[in-house]
């Protein structure tokens, strides 16, 4: 969850490499690679595509929200993320190694790198309660039937 997006197109995408400073999510890979080889973004598919410069950006995004399901090997997790407001909040959601109450909140401002968890610190505890309130309100509705991810790992 650290980690700048970096991503290298092929010659052929035609998209000059170029550093976004805003915060991005993986949900817009799918509509970029859409995008890319010239086919429609199917119904299914959330998310735009990925800018290719701070120029391309329409105002900041009032939130970004990362979704990170993993099911390897029999073990669970489930994160949920909300970048907001200069804050990375991120609760796991109930699975085989987290019970659902745990999770990481960072400042941006005081802590770029993300190197000290103030999930649990006192002082913060307004500002983590807003963040997942808006976290949890923000969720897209559950799609039914759940589409099942085949993946050949």
């Amino acid at each position: 969850m650290r980690l700048p997006l970096i991503w290298r197109p092929a010659p052929s995408a035609a998209v000059a490499p170029a550093v976004v400073t805003r915060p991005v999510g993986t949900i817009d890979l799918a509509a970029t690679f859409c995008g890319i080889a010239g086919v429609a973004v199917p119904a299914f598919v959330d998310g735009d595509r990925l800018p290719v410069s701070d120029a391309d950006v329409d105002g900041t995004p009032e939130r970004v929200l990362t979704e990170w399901d993993s099911e390897l090997f029999g073990v669970g997790v489930h994160l949920r993320t909300i970048t907001r407001d200069g804050w990375v909040c991120t609760a796991y959601k109930p699975g085989t190694v987290h019970d659902g109450t745990e999770g990481e909140l960072y400042s941006l401002a005081d802590d770029p790198l993300q190197h000290v968890n103030r999930w649990d610190d006192p002082a913060v505890a307004a500002v983590k309660s807003d963040l997942l309130d808006d976290l949890w309100s923000s969720q897209p509705v559950a799609r039914s039937p759940r589409l099942e991810l085949q993946a050949p790992v």
